[in-house]
């Protein structure tokens, strides 16, 4: 089989991945595309245009793409990451807060690029490695390599194909293949190579050893086999096991779905085509037009001479009069249909101005959107948190950490608070009433929540309040 051989799923699949991705591009991306997401329709050509090219790039050009979709993938990164995820790590990994994939990119960034993947592909993939160096003698030989194990999110489409063992009862990871681009700056020109990363899971006297090897073109465009090399965790003995792992948008295993956003793709793309028939129509029969209702052979003759033109320093030698098509608002109240539809798929997360609603019916509204991006970023959190072990495996001596000590935690509720007056004066009244800190009411007024303290806390922040010391806020708001 060749190198370039692809899994079956993902060819089912790739089609639809790459639609998604040019919906969340804008309209410049869509429109780039010409035929392949506005069919030209077949009565364009005519004597003067055979191929209908000019007047199709003015059909396309009047065609609106509203970018409902990438404004909503943008809507759902911001409620994700409205507050900042918990990072618990030792300090060994503190510089994951600052650089996490090699790129530059904390790993708060690199959690929201995994999360808009997902919601735009269904799933991305999740890799963690290390410099093909050997294992450190001290902590001083450790910082003269200068190598940090790092965390990759890869695209779906650059998955070309996975595979999995069965080892006792457990499913384990064997292959996965990564379709990689290199750029190398050659003088004043960017010379782009491409290469494979295989990642395999082979065994070796008797146990299964995780294995990397790279794969290049040579000269003459032949695919060329690297050496494979076998990485090593802290203590120089191999892995077991493949660091890398699906991250879905219903589960981290290599099922494939639908994702989030599909339908709202599906349905802006069916918009952009209503909306250049309406634009055409709208063209071509929005103004008045001039007809001759009883014109003779010879007074043709001369109008298409001469011409005929409205105004009063133009003469026509007939009667005539002007012409209005009646309207017919079939394709435009499909599009606002459309337009509906969008909304209740998604599109309502960024709609400004709608109709005054009850608590109640914006919660019921925001429900299925917030479900679906809640078990979202729960995968991502575990995903990450998985990571962030094999981190610590490649980089410390143990990694064997609790939750608590050792993971990254994405918030799941979306709702912002919403400030009440008359919630606000009954806290107001409790702490005049000395049965809360008076400090409770200030964070009220201020956030719209209630400080995150426990109850022991409030108790002794009351009895020192009563025995006459001041009303100061807890230590994190000092």
């Amino acid at each position: 089989m060749s190198i370039t051989a692809t899994h079956a799923d993902y060819d089912k699949h790739i089609e639809t991945w790459n639609k998604l991705d040019d919906v969340c591009g804008g309209q410049e991306v869509i429109k780039a595309a010409n035929e392949k997401y506005l069919p030209k329709p077949s009565m364009f050509t005519s004597a003067k245009d055979p191929d209908g090219k000019a007047r199709y790039a003015e059909y396309k050009m009047r065609a609106i793409f509203p970018g409902v979709t990438s404004r909503t993938l943008a809507s759902h990164i911001g409620l994700a990451f409205g507050k900042t995820p918990v990072f618990n790590h030792p300090s060994e990994l503190e510089y994951l807060e600052r650089n996490a994939d090699g790129a530059g990119r904390s790993i708060y960034q690199c959690a929201q690029r995994a999360t808009r993947l997902i919601n735009r592909n269904y799933r991305c993939g999740i890799y963690v490695d290390f410099p093909n160096v050997g294992p450190s003698k001290s902590k001083a030989d450790e910082k003269s390599k200068g190598a940090y194990p790092m965390i990759h999110i890869i695209k779906v489409g650059a998955i070309k194909d996975w595979d999995y063992i069965i080892v006792g009862n457990q499913k384990k990871l064997s292959f996965v293949k990564l379709f990689e681009t290199v750029k190398v700056r050659n003088g004043y020109t960017v010379e782009t190579t491409d290469q494979y990363r295989i990642l395999t899971l082979s065994e070796v006297s008797g146990s299964h050893v995780y294995m990397v090897q790279i794969l290049t073109k040579n000269e003459k465009g032949e695919w060329v086999e690297g050496e494979k090399y076998i990485p090593t965790d802290y203590h120089g003995k191999p892995w077991d096991y493949i660091p890398f792992t699906f991250c879905g948008a219903v589960d981290n295993s290599d099922e494939i779905g639908t994702a989030p956003l599909y339908e709202l793709a599906s349905m802006e793309l069916s918009y952009y085509c209503s909306s250049a028939d309406v634009e055409e129509s709208a063209f071509i029969v929005g103004q008045p037009t001039l007809c001759f209702p009883s014109i003779t052979d010879e007074q043709y003759k001369w109008v298409k001479e001469s011409g005929a033109g409205v105004g009063s320093r133009s003469g026509i030698p007939t009667d005539a009069k002007m012409v209005q098509a009646e309207k017919n608002g079939l394709a435009y109240e499909r599009m606002n249909d459309k337009w509906n539809q969008m909304k209740e798929l998604g599109a309502r997360l960024i709609e400004v101005g709608s109709a005054n609603k009850t608590a109640t019916q914006a919660d019921n509204e925001s429900s299925v959107q917030h479900s679906v991006l809640s078990l979202v970023v729960a995968n991502v959190s575990e995903a990450f948190t998985s990571a962030l072990r094999w981190c610590a495996k490649f980089a410390m001596p143990e990694h064997d950490f609790k939750v608590d000590e050792l993971g990254f935690t994405i918030a799941q509720d979306f709702n912002k608070p919403k400030y009440d007056p008359t919630r606000s004066k009954l806290i107001y009244e409790a702490c005049l009433a000395g049965e809360l800190p008076m400090y409770v009411w200030y964070h009220y007024e201020q956030t719209g929540t209630f400080p995150e303290d426990k109850w022991e806390d409030i108790v002794k922040k009351i009895e020192k309040r009563n025995d006459g010391g001041m009303n100061y806020p807890p230590d994190d708001e000092e």
